[in-house]
């Protein structure tokens, strides 16, 4: 695996429901915590996204083997988030976003946004593979 190894067709494949999983992730912590208004949601959003965007193509979550191994495509989406989520929790600790680099909220983002991209990932491929 080169330092950048991402196929294009692993990325359409599992891109939109990657994106999808994290937005309903910080949905469902926004609206588990009572604060939800459109401005807390695009806060809370915005640095998940971005970690997911500069770390999972690096991370693997993209490569050819994901495309050919539905193990691969878990367990790399999985070990990805774990990349997503520290970046995530460095731009939370700036000032361009609300919040902080709180480590119980790391661990928490870990677990269940894990689980939202593994259901996610899951799903594609069942989905997927069904319909060729």
């Amino acid at each position: 695996m080169d330092l950048y190894d991402a196929d294009p067709r692993a990325v359409v494949r599992f891109l939109p429901g990657d994106l999808l999983a994290i937005a309903a992730f910080v949905l469902v912590g926004t609206l588990s915590h009572g604060t939800l208004t459109p401005q807390r949601y695009v806060n809370v959003l915005v640095p998940f996204a971005v970690g997911w965007v500069v770390v999972a193509p690096f991370a693997g979550a993209y490569d050819t083997g994901v495309r050919e191994s539905s193990r691969a495509a878990l367990l790399y989406g999985a070990a990805s988030w774990l990349g997503a989520d520290f970046l995530a929790q460095l731009l939370r600790g700036t000032p361009f976003f609300r919040g902080s680099a709180d480590p119980q909220f790391f661990v928490v983002a870990l677990v269940f946004g894990t689980i939202a991209l593994t259901v996610a990932r899951f799903l594609t491929l069942v989905v997927v593979d069904y319909r060729g």
